[in-house]
């Protein structure tokens, strides 16, 4: 984590085509991430499944980057070329990139979807991505998805409180809840968004899934030879 006072703009959205600001059936916007590293970043969407999918693959472990409308020319089924959007492509920390294509599970099980998916994917790979996945409402299981909420709603930077907490994790006892770790370390109910910022990236493991509250219990990160 990035533990500065200056608030930065977001940086612009990145999507390689223009997303309506408006729509009669979809639910489309913008939502951010990354402060918690010191400038956010502007993401689009164009539905509701779109923006949970959204932030299921900015929190997933070892995700470092998402952008949207990534553009790629793929054949058709009548040989001319067109071009398709990637709704996400996220790029893991060892290089792995992996373009996410944002579908009902109604529309996703249809012979022309698949057929689309399969030319995308044979003109994307390896070249724009290194592999293209289906995302439908069916992979936001309701515990995970809570806790990735909540670390989106926590991500914004609190400098004296993430830099107090790093330096005292090696004090964090086993068997102890972040209540009890807040109150060892001086911190009382103030520090618990910081909590949750190093539950994010790994400096603190959660014992439970779900959501995090005062009495979840935490430990150290378990090294395994």
């Amino acid at each position: 984590m990035l533990s500065t006072n200056v608030w930065l703009a977001p940086k612009p959205s990145r999507a390689e085509r223009k997303i309506p600001r408006k729509s009669n059936n979809h639910f489309v916007g913008e939502l951010t991430f990354g402060e918690e590293l010191g400038q956010g970043q502007t993401l689009g969407f164009e539905s509701k499944l779109e923006h949970d999918i959204a932030l299921m693959a900015i929190y997933h472990a070892g995700v470092v980057d998402v952008r949207e409308q990534v553009k790629v020319v793929y054949k058709s089924a009548k040989g001319t070329y067109l071009a398709h959007y990637f709704d996400y492509v996220s790029t893991e920390k060892h290089g792995r990139r992996t373009a996410i294509v944002v579908k009902p599970s109604y529309v996703s099980s249809g012979y022309e979807f698949q057929d689309l998916v399969a030319r995308v994917a044979a003109a994307a790979i390896p070249s724009v991505v290194d592999r293209v996945v289906v995302a439908t409402e069916r992979v936001l299981d309701p515990v995970r998805f809570s806790r990735v909420e909540q670390f989106h709603s926590c991500r914004f930077a609190q400098p004296e409180f993430d830099t107090h907490l790093s330096q005292a994790v090696g004090r964090l006892e086993p068997g102890s809840s972040i209540r009890d770790f807040l109150g060892k370390v001086g911190l009382g109910p103030e520090g618990f968004h910081a909590v949750i910022r190093m539950i994010r990236f790994s400096m603190i493991e959660a014992m439970e899934p779900g959501i995090l509250k005062f009495s979840s219990f935490i430990q150290r990160p378990q090294i395994f030879a």
